[in-house]
């Protein structure tokens, strides 16, 4: 395949200080262009090849709407059928959507339930992680809007081991990776990290470009665990333009229903890309977002989670798919959509637009650059708050008068422990382990707060008794509904 100009790819990796990148291009009447550039591992000088394995966040999404299409083929599920059907023990908090809620409804992200990503990862199942829903509270009616959802696609994933009777990683080999020969595609963070030639992920942090940990998300790996080749890449986005037909003729899924997935189901609006002039999203189908571009329809979805960002896209009028994988946190929006629009217009023979100059100017990207998945709630809600600067000895004592240490609990949210250490107030929660700070207002700010791929500082507040003894905590993981409560275990 012509007209890739890698060069120009090596160029926009260095602006962005990216380590590694894999491309895939499927165009119909061509072999796939499969190409890798950089490090998969930058200290020991390890190249990323055609086989390394990126994880792929949310792009994953994709892949469980191309199951729960099968499953559908099979008559095992139906869209439209409301879910207590298949999980009778399933609950929401708002009654109406447990009694409604269908599958159609929860891939477009329309259930009045948006974020609570505070609640994971844990290590449950997706049964166990799906019994906490009864105990969340939406932030919107059930079905007055669309809002993006990394946790209800975990249920999804639990509708589909209960009416098929397999794991969720099974299903995918079984379902998906097998038919389509994906052969080192997985969806278990345990499996990435024992493979040999994975890509390590990658964040930059004051101002130097740091190895991370895998992070485990498969409590919600429906929603962003599968990991990936470009070699396997590329076999997906093939049976994207062949419409739901695998390289050997089977048809995996039904065109009627592959249009159905495809189709724009609810208007979206995307938090990180609301420019319209870049990002042309008009609406959000079944694990895809949908628009136009340059005129053209296409499909096309991001995923980032720790270390790994991805972008994929399929024009379904012009037979032509494409996936950037890179094993970096962020900046990447400006990167993906750079390399992606800039391919599609060289491969169409599109009027040339300088996309770069679109994105960014020549300035290199700053520490504040690399904070763009950072959100300070805090200062949002108390905008004059003044540090406490007390000594800390002091404020310790203050701390014991008040009972603060101690373990709490929220039936959505699970365990919190507050400890102390070195005369400071520290909030043990999940797999965080981060300092409470003071304020004169008598509020306390948590930073580095993790959810999702963002990082929050939220504020924390104590409740007391009459005797002045702390009781509970309200906490604000999410910024568009109330506190969440959490009480003190005795």
């Amino acid at each position: 395949m012509k007209n890739i100009d890698e060069q120009f790819i090596k160029r926009e990796m260095d602006f962005w200080n990216v380590p590694g990148l894999s491309l895939s291009i499927v165009k119909k009447g061509h072999e796939p262009y499969i190409k890798s550039f950089g490090w998969r591992d930058k200290e020991n000088q390890l190249g990323v090849t055609d086989t390394t394995l990126f994880g792929i966040a949310s792009c994953s999404k994709a892949m469980t709407s191309a199951v729960i299409a099968i499953l559908i083929a099979e008559g095992k599920l139906d869209y439209d059928v409301p879910i207590i059907n298949y999980i009778p023990d399933f609950a929401m908090m708002d009654e109406d959507a447990t009694k409604r809620m269908t599958l159609r409804d929860m891939l477009c992200h329309r259930t009045g339930l948006g974020g609570h990503d505070a609640i994971w990862p844990v290590p449950k199942t997706l049964k166990e992680f799906s019994q906490l829903f009864s105990h969340l509270q939406p932030n919107s009616p059930f079905r007055s809007k669309p809002q993006y959802s990394n946790i209800i696609y975990a249920v999804i994933g639990y509708i589909a081991e209960t009416v098929t009777g397999q794991s969720w990683p099974d299903l995918m080999k079984n379902y998906l990776f097998n038919p389509l020969n994906m052969t080192l595609a997985n969806c278990q963070a345990k499996e990435m990290a024992d493979f040999r030639n994975f890509a390590h992920p990658y964040q930059v942090l004051d101002g130097k470009l740091t190895k991370l940990p895998v992070w485990n998300v498969d409590v919600v790996a429906p929603a962003a665990s599968v990991n990936c080749t470009a070699i396997d890449m590329s076999k997906w986005l093939t049976f994207l333009i062949n419409k739901g037909r695998t390289s050997n003729g089977i048809q995996l899924i039904p065109e009627d229903i592959f249009k159905t997935m495809i189709t724009k189901q609810v208007d979206f609006e995307d938090y990180f890309e609301s420019d319209s002039e870049l990002y042309a999203t008009d609406g959000y189908a079944m694990g895809w977002k949908t628009g136009k571009y340059r005129g053209k329809s296409i499909c096309r979805h991001t995923g980032k989670i720790e270390g790994y960002s991805c972008i994929q896209a399929f024009m379904p009028d012009d037979d032509l798919g494409i996936s950037i994988m890179m094993n970096l946190h962020s900046p990447t929006v400006a990167i993906m959509h750079t390399i992606l629009y800039s391919t599609i217009d060289s491969l169409l023979n599109l009027p040339r637009i300088n996309w770069t100059y679109k994105f960014r100017d020549d300035k290199k990207p700053t520490a504040e650059d690399y904070k763009d998945c950072h959100v300070d709630v805090f200062h949002s809600i108390y905008p004059d708050a003044i540090p406490n600067e007390m000594p800390s000895h002091k404020l310790m004592k203050s701390y014991m008068a008040h009972s603060y240490e101690g373990i709490y609990y929220n039936s959505g949210y699970g365990f919190m422990k507050i400890v102390s250490q070195d005369d400071k107030l520290y909030m043990k929660y999940r797999d965080m382990f981060l300092l409470i700070k003071p304020y004169w207002s008598g509020n306390f700010r948590v930073d580095n707060v993790k959810e999702d791929i963002l990082t929050m500082s939220i504020p924390l507040n104590f409740i007391c008794n009459e005797e002045q003894k702390s009781i509970g905590l309200r906490i604000r993981f999410e910024p568009l509904i109330d506190d969440i409560v959490f009480f003190k275990k005795n």
